[in-house]
C-alpha cells in the first residue's frame, strides 16, 4: 500500500529537496481508496508556527517538561513525523519558541515604549505591560526557573539583561542618578519576581489586589518601602 501511494505522488520539481519523514502530511498528500478514487487528507497542514505556538502555551501552562513532541502532536491533531519536518529535536523547537517569545514579549513592546515621548508615561506604560499578559508572565517564570536548561539559560540571561537595562534607563529618564535607579531597578525587579513566584507556588500567602498596572505598583512600592525599614538583628 504505501509503495502504491509513493508510486502514484507526484514528482517534485527539479531541485525540490527529497521529502523528509512528516512532508506528505504537510502537504495534504493524495491517498488511494479501495474504489481508485484519489482523496485528500483534512487534516489542517501545520506551519512551523503553530508549533512553536503550542509550545509556547504548553510552556506557560505546564512548565518546560510539558514541551514534548509526543503530547503537542496530540494536542495538535498531528504526528511525529510533521514535527521532524520542522525541526530536528525537541531543543530546536525549544530554542525557536524562545526566541519567538523573547521578540514578542521583550523586543516589540521594548520598540513601542521607546516611541513615547514623556519619561513617566513611558515608564506608566511599561509597568502596565506587566499586569497584561498572564501567559507572558508565567512564561517568564518558567524560563527563569530553568535557568540551567543549555537552551533556556542563554536565552534567558539575555532577556533579562534587555528588560532591566530598559528599566534603568527609564528611571535615570525619569531624574534618578546611575547609582540610584541601580538600587531601585534591582528593588523592583526582586520584588516582582518573588511576588510572581509566591503566586505561582501559594497563592494563599498574596493578599489580594495588584491586578492592574497601578495596583500592581503600589503593592511593589509599599513591599520595597516595608523592606527598606526592616532593623536586621545583629548576630555577631
Amino acid at each position: 500500500m504505501r509503495d502504491s501511494i509513493l508510486a502514484s505522488a507526484p514528482v517534485p520539481p527539479s531541485g525540490t529537496p527529497s521529502q523528509r519523514p512528516g512532508q506528505a502530511d504537510q502537504e495534504n498528500a493524495p491517498q488511494h481508496t479501495l474504489s481508485g478514487r484519489v482523496r485528500h487528507r483534512e487534516r489542517k497542514t501545520l506551519t512551523q508556527a503553530d508549533w512553536i505556538e503550542a509550545a509556547l502555551d504548553a510552556l506557560g501552562r505546564d512548565g518546560l517538561r510539558a514541551v514534548a513532541v509526543e503530547p503537542l502532536a496530540e494536542r495538535l491533531g498531528a504526528t511525529k513525523g510533521s514535527f521532524y519536518w520542522h525541526f530536528r529535536d525537541r531543543n530546536a523547537l525549544l530554542e525557536a519558541a524562545v526566541a519567538q517569545w523573547e521578540q514578542t514579549a521583550t523586543d516589540e513592546p521594548t520598540a513601542r515604549l521607546e516611541r513615547i515621548p514623556d519619561a513617566s508615561a513611558r515608564h506608566r506604560a511599561a509597568v502596565a505591560l506587566l499586569a497584561d499578559s498572564d501567559r507572558d508572565m508565567q512564561i517568564f517564570m518558567v524560563l527563569l526557573w530553568n535557568a540551567d536548561h543549555p537552551v533556556i539559560g542563554p536565552a534567558i540571561n539575555r532577556i533579562l539583561r534587555k528588560r532591566m537595562e530598559f528599566s534603568l534607563r527609564l528611571r535615570e529618564q525619569e531624574g534618578e542618578d546611575p547609582e540610584q535607579a541601580q538600587l531601585s531597578m534591582t528593588h523592583a525587579y526582586s520584588v516582582l519576581l518573588g511576588l510572581q513566584l509566591l503566586r505561582r507556588a501559594a497563592p494563599h500567602f498574596v493578599p489580594e489586589g495588584g491586578d492592574t498596572p497601578q495596583e500592581l505598583r503600589d503593592y511593589m512600592a509599599s513591599l520595597i518601602k516595608q523592606m527598606a525599614g526592616l532593623h536586621w538583628p545583629n548576630t555577631a
